[in-house]
């Protein structure tokens, strides 16, 4: 398993592209399917690409906080909601891992690693990376 952390666990950094950069490079080299997202936190809505959406059991491509942590594993919520808050609150980089539920009752590990940018105005910023699941026999 990737060295970066397991699940349930989480990072976040004040603004560093090394640390960000040497995470997405780690889950890359392991042949991770890998995905970018953004959000915009003026709205708080996060645009996702396919393989996030069927993974996530999404119904739209645009979702909400909310909507993309539901299949997370219950015991993770608290960290990826912590992690997501304070990297709204200040110029991050962050990783966190989680597994997320199968329709089949299985479980698949997810990274998500990203870095927020704080607007000039209070309604300003924006929060982008990726998504990383592990190759099935992962």
């Amino acid at each position: 398993m990737l060295q970066l952390m397991k699940p349930g666990f989480g990072t976040i950094l004040p603004e560093d592209s090394r640390a960000h950069e040497g995470w997405v490079e780690a889950l890359a080299g392991r042949d991770y399917l890998i995905e970018r997202w953004h959000c915009d936190l003026s709205t708080g809505l996060f645009a996702v690409g396919e393989a996030t959406k069927t993974r996530h059991g999404l119904g739209d491509k645009l979702c909400g906080l909310l909507d993309i942590i539901r299949n997370y594993h219950e015991d993770h919520h608290r960290t990826v909601l912590n992690i997501l808050e304070e990297a709204t609150a200040a110029a991050s980089s962050f990783c966190f891992c989680t597994t997320l539920q199968e329709e089949d009752g299985g479980t698949m590990l997810v990274f998500c690693v990203g870095t927020s940018t704080m607007g000039v105005s209070p309604v300003g910023g924006r929060m982008q990376g990726i998504f990383a699941f592990a190759p099935a026999d992962g």
